[in-house]
């Protein structure tokens, strides 16, 4: 059974906005209802609205600390999310359910992280770990480098990518295009078993570049997305577009990442809570 009323809190990572709902002492949401129920509460008309919803459980994994699982809004289960993460490192810090630098579960392995603050907030730092370029582990049926998609009279070079969920880098010289349109024709192409997000990337010099993404599974595109930008700075760095320290500004804001010599990404950005209170379950509409 739900119960009648749960608390939530409230949070974003540069305008990419999630529900956290906290499992750490017991299960809130049945396994079999997780999915019906994140898509009732993150509905913008009959829910609270979200782009995804975020579960803080105890690690089953013996190397965390912690474990997160993340939900996108039409209630299928991701590997990972980096702007999800980030909000809930400083969620599961200020509860004091760690310290400020631990390892959280996810479903793409355990991941180190740092919370911090100054004057402009919390920063959280995330080893995102490699990424990941094989048409298994991406996964692709055929090779996705350079591959030519001929969309709406327009051609556009995709570059795949696995940095936590599968990702599609695209360089444009304008980021002034219909990115729904275009991208749900690469999002949902047949050479992408799993489906793909679709990152829009216009390069302005070697430490800085613009970004624009369509999510799977919130089918839309969103104000930011922190595996897009860590898959945008992996490809730029591959095709030596850019460098290894660099800024992506997404629509939400900014995010900072760093490729090590030995491969190893690091993602920093911000994560900013903005309400907390109590859900009334029996209020929500499941039938939507």
């Amino acid at each position: 059974m739900i119960p009648e009323k749960i608390k939530f809190v409230k949070m974003h990572g540069n305008g990419n906005d999630f529900i956290i709902l906290d499992e750490f002492n017991s299960t809130l949401i049945p396994e079999s209802k997780k999915p019906s129920f994140v898509r009732a509460i993150s509905h913008r008309y009959f829910g609270l609205g979200a782009d995804g919803v975020i579960f803080v459980q105890k690690a089953q994994n013996v190397d965390a600390d912690i474990r997160f699982r993340y939900f996108n809004s039409d209630g299928s289960e991701a590997e990972m999310c980096g702007n999800g993460i980030r909000c809930f490192s400083r969620y599961v810090f200020e509860r004091g359910y760690v310290k400020n630098t631990f390892k959280a579960e996810t479903l793409a392995g355990v991941i180190s992280l740092n919370v911090s603050e100054d004057e402009e907030g919390y920063w959280i730092r995330v080893n995102m770990g490699k990424a990941k370029f094989s048409k298994e582990d991406i996964p692709t049926l055929d090779d996705v480098w350079g591959r030519e998609f001929k969309i709406y009279g327009h051609s556009y070079n995709v570059y795949a990518v696995n940095t936590g969920v599968p990702h599609a880098v695209v360089f444009v010289d304008n980021l002034d295009i219909d990115v729904e349109r275009v991208a749900k024709e690469i999002r949902y192409s047949r050479i992408f078993p799993q489906g793909v997000n679709v990152n829009f990337v216009k390069v302005e010099n070697r430490n800085r570049a613009l970004v624009r993404t369509y999510e799977r599974g919130v089918e839309r595109e969103t104000l930011s997305c922190g595996t897009g930008a860590v898959a945008v700075a992996v490809v730029a760095e591959k095709l030596g577009k850019m460098d290894r320290d660099v800024e992506i500004i997404t629509i939400g804001g900014k995010l900072r990442i760093e490729i090590k010599n030995n491969g190893l990404v690091y993602m920093a950005g911000q994560a900013s809570k903005i309400a907390e209170g109590e859900i009334i379950t029996k209020e929500l509409r499941y039938d939507i």
